[in-house]
Parts: C-alpha cells; sequence; structure tokens
C-alpha cells in the first residue's frame, strides 16, 4: 500500500510538472491558444512532451492488464522513467502567475476535480482507495493536455468579458481627460527604443506617461491606463504591437491617437501577416486612424513607409539617415567605444551636433523621430541635444557593457533583418577579435531559410568566430559560413546561449568583443 501510494505521488509530481510546463509555454505564446497548438505541434517530437505521455500510455495499459492487482513495480519503474523528462528551465522569461494565469489555473483544477470525481465513478465499486488513487494520477498524466485544452475553453468566456471591460474603462478615461495628447508608436522594430527616447525629451517640458517595457498589446494599454494615466498627464505615448492585419486600428480604438510615429516597415511575424503586404497596411492603420490635422512622423529612409500613399488628411514630418530629402536628416555619423556622434539637419537648414551612447544607426534613427517630434512641440533645441546625450541604451537592445578583458554588445532582445545587419556593422568596427553567438532569426515564414542564409554571408564578413545556438534554426547561417569559405574550426554550434557563451569565456581569455544578438524565447529552445 505504501509503495502504491509512492508511485501515485511521483505520478502526481510529474503532472504538476508538466502542467506548470505547458501554462509556461503558453505564457510565452501570449494566451493565444492558436499560436500555442502551433508550438505543439512544431514541437511534437520534444522529449519532455512526447516521452511522459508515451510512459503514461503504457502504464494505463499495464493498468488495465488486471485493474484490481495494477503491477506496482513496473508503475514504478515508469513512473521514475518520466522523471528524468519533465524537468525544464526557464532561461530568459519566469513563468508569472498574473490574474489571467490564476484565472486559468482555477478553472483547471475545477476541471480536475470534477473529471477525478468521473473516473471514481466509472472505476469498479470494489476497486481499493490506493488503487483509485494510482489510476487517477496515471491517468491524469496522459490527458493532461486535453483537461488544459477543456479548461482554456471554459475560461474564455469569462476572459472575453475581462477584455471588455478594461477595454471601455480605459477608453472612457481617456475620454474623460480633454486636455491630454495620445502618441501612437509602431514599426517592425524601433518601437520600444523609440517610446523611451521620445518619454525621456518631452519630460523636459511636459508631463508624461509611457507605457513600461514592452506594452504595445490591447490589455498592455489598458493596464497603463487604468493604473499609471494621472489627469495631470499631458501626453500618453504608446508602444503598439501588430501580428495580424487590424491589430493596430484596435488599439487605435482604444486610446484614440492625435499623433503617429512609423519607425520601420520589415519582413516581421510573417507567419502570421501573411505577406510584406498586410505588414505595410497594418502599420499605416495607426496614420490613417489620425484625426484631421493630427501629426504623421515617418522614417522616410524605409522604402516602403517612403512609397506609401497616406489616405487622410494629417501633418507629415520626414527623418532620415540615408535619404536626404527629408525634413530631418543626420549626417556625419560617427561611432566609438563611447557611443556615437552626428549632425542633423533640421527644416530651416540650420545644423546641431548630436553626441549619444547609443549606438547603431537605427538608434540614430530612432533618435530623430524623437528630434522630429520634439522640435514639432517646440521644446528647446539645447534641451534636446543635453537629453540626447543622457540617454542610455533600452536593455538588451544594443547595450555596450565593458568588462576587464572584454566588451559585450547585447542585442538580445528579439532581432530583427536590418537590425541584425546594423549590429554586424558595428561589431565590424571594433579592432579586436569579434565573436557573434546567435541563434539566427525566426517567425519570417517562407523566407526565413533566405534572410538567414544572407544574415551568414555577412556574419562571415565581419566576425572571426561564430557561436550558433540551435542546430536546426541556424542550419541557413552555419551553410552560409561554409559556402563563403569560413574555417568550420570557427563554428561552434549548441543548444544553449548559456554554454555557448561559457565556450567563448574559456577559449577567449581576453581582448574580444561578443555580440549576443536575438535571444530567443524558450519556447524556442532545441534542448
Amino acid at each position: 500500500m505504501i509503495l502504491k501510494l509512492l508511485i501515485s505521488l511521483g505520478f502526481i509530481y510529474v503532472f504538476v510538472i508538466r502542467y506548470l510546463y505547458c501554462i509556461y509555454i503558453f505564457q510565452l505564446n501570449h494566451y493565444e491558444l492558436r499560436k500555442y497548438i502551433k508550438w505543439l505541434c512544431k514541437n511534437r517530437t520534444n522529449k519532455r512532451i512526447i516521452i511522459p505521455s508515451l510512459l503514461s500510455l503504457i502504464s494505463i495499459v499495464l493498468l488495465l492488464y488486471d485493474i484490481n492487482n495494477p503491477l506496482v513495480y513496473p508503475q514504478g519503474v515508469l513512473m521514475v522513467l518520466s522523471l528524468f523528462f519533465i524537468h525544464f528551465r526557464q532561461e530568459k522569461k519566469k513563468l508569472k502567475f498574473t490574474s489571467r494565469m490564476i484565472r486559468l489555473i482555477l478553472v483547471f483544477l475545477a476541471v480536475l476535480v470534477v473529471s477525478t470525481w468521473g473516473c471514481i465513478y466509472l472505476l469498479p465499486t470494489k476497486y481499493s482507495l490506493e488503487n483509485t488513487f494510482l489510476a487517477i494520477s496515471i491517468i491524469g498524466n496522459f490527458v493532461i493536455y486535453d483537461l488544459f485544452f477543456l479548461a482554456h475553453l471554459f475560461v474564455l468566456p469569462i476572459e472575453s468579458y475581462l477584455y471588455d471591460y478594461y477595454v471601455n474603462k480605459a477608453r472612457q478615461k481617456i475620454l474623460s481627460y480633454n486636455s491630454l495628447k495620445v502618441i501612437g508608436i509602431t514599426g517592425s522594430f524601433g518601437k520600444t527604443s523609440t517610446k523611451f527616447i521620445i518619454g525621456e525629451i518631452l519630460k523636459k517640458d511636459y508631463s508624461v506617461c509611457v507605457t513600461p517595457a514592452s506594452y504595445n498589446t490591447p490589455m498592455g494599454l489598458c493596464i497603463t491606463i487604468n493604473k499609471q494615466l494621472r489627469n495631470i498627464d499631458e501626453f500618453l505615448i504608446c508602444e503598439m504591437g501588430a501580428c495580424r492585419i487590424g491589430d493596430i486600428q484596435e488599439l487605435c480604438h482604444i486610446v484614440f491617437p492625435d499623433i503617429g510615429i512609423i519607425t520601420s516597415i520589415g519582413p516581421q511575424h510573417l507567419e502570421t501577416f501573411g505577406n510584406l503586404t498586410n505588414i505595410i497596411k497594418t502599420k499605416f492603420e495607426l496614420i490613417e486612424s489620425l484625426p484631421k490635422g493630427g501629426l504623421a512622423i515617418l522614417n522616410y529612409d524605409n522604402y516602403y513607409i517612403r512609397n506609401y500613399r497616406i489616405k487622410n488628411d494629417v501633418k507629415v514630418l520626414t527623418y532620415g539617415i540615408e535619404h536626404e530629402n527629408v525634413d530631418y536628416y543626420a549626417l556625419n555619423i560617427k561611432y566609438d567605444q563611447f557611443g556615437s556622434t552626428f549632425e542633423v539637419r533640421f527644416p530651416e537648414g540650420e545644423r546641431y551636433l548630436f553626441k549619444t551612447k547609443l549606438l547603431g544607426k537605427h538608434n540614430i534613427s530612432n533618435i530623430l523621430a524623437a528630434i522630429a517630434l520634439g522640435d514639432y512641440l517646440k521644446i528647446n533645441v539645447r534641451k534636446i541635444i543635453h537629453t540626447v546625450s543622457t540617454l542610455e541604451p533600452v536593455k538588451h537592445r544594443l547595450e555596450l557593457k565593458r568588462f576587464p578583458n572584454y566588451c559585450l554588445i547585447d542585442d538580445s532582445f528579439n532581432a530583427n533583418y536590418e537590425g541584425f545587419n546594423n549590429a554586424l556593422d558595428i561589431l565590424n568596427q571594433f579592432k579586436n577579435k569579434r565573436i557573434i553567438i546567435t541563434p539566427g532569426l525566426i517567425e519570417l515564414g517562407d523566407e526565413q531559410y533566405t534572410m538567414n542564409y544572407r544574415i551568414g554571408e555577412k556574419i562571415a564578413r565581419c566576425t572571426d568566430y561564430v557561436v550558433l545556438v540551435g542546430k536546426k534554426q541556424t542550419k541557413p547561417i552555419y551553410n552560409a559560413l561554409l559556402d563563403n569559405q569560413y574555417p568550420s574550426t570557427s563554428i561552434y554550434v549548441t543548444n544553449s546561449f548559456e554554454n555557448g557563451f561559457k565556450h567563448v569565456l574559456n577559449k577567449f581569455k581576453s581582448d574580444f568583443t561578443v555580440l549576443l544578438e536575438n535571444d530567443l524565447p524558450d519556447q524556442y529552445n532545441e534542448s
């Protein structure tokens, strides 16, 4: 009896850890069941998913072999084997027990209790208590995903009601603040950095509320508005993210922006958008949601932005580095280990020198957007110059860190094709040993192999040593390196960022610069 109890407790432990893994990946996929199912299908051979399920199935077969006298020792062996395949590491993001997650867990527990009662009811009446306990713990492990999906379906109406409640509350709050101006910022990349730079510049003359971190979804905006927006705030700065057509328009119907900024358009999230035309249309939903006389600030270095014909009547300010025919033009750009210096030509032809600790052309582009808005709002240019000089890098976005024996360029947050190229250009300017650690680019649909191959070609020109994270997903980069006669002895492939970094520190003792490019979320781990 004690042995059966221990085996049952072991299976329950396996069940709990597997459930935590379920909800962890679900949270990483932004609580979207469609994305979660897609992840499950893609990772159907993942040992953490398939092996415990197979062992549970074998346990059920053994259970049915003699339902009144389960084969205890084989069940014990299967339980112990399961323990070796349930561990998961929360490397980049931790599981957060948000209100939504707690609701999902409570509904899951309710489904579990009802299911357990059903199992007990179906089992023979003479079935002993310890056998019942063992049977339920084994069956629970086998149907864990079914229970999870069922709980999600039950919780959907609750989430739908709460979504409408919080959106309406945020919308009414925005509409009640008559003097509030809302700034919307979108783009395939550069949104977060631009948001924080604008926030720092506007704070010099105005009371400002800025959405924190990457709060760029409807609920992220609602949380900011409902909890942080004050009646004394003059500007609300909103980052706006999108994965499919209509996402930006949905956000605009919550906050009603007066000013819209598009930082870039490129092949991000092609898996959900389908094609670049849909991305362009979605990003410009921000500009076409502006009221008559609203302000659009656009990056004219971007071909897709420059050639889009805006359909509504708004004032347009343009900026650029490569395209000279703009209102705010950056020139004479220089980089060093302390940051960047550049001049900006304003609309009337006057030039001002700027210095910043930020690295990279796209950071200068983000600064230009903020300069354009600051100048439009009549903020003294000397204040803008001083603010730009004091800007700190946004964490994990071309963040330069100096250590006694080496330099680290941390660009690990959600890489994109243009940003990746820009980071390689910066790394190429360093005179010591140049090293990159990267898993490549993701969510590029049919273009994923081609674009990663092109990245690999540039890596071959700009680096002395390469660490690739994930053998499968970095295959195109690996092929490009070999095709460009990059020495195979200078390539190291691993399934862990942590292992890759330790390898570099052990191999190169001093005088090197390492670029961390695109540290993928845990759901993309191949280990």
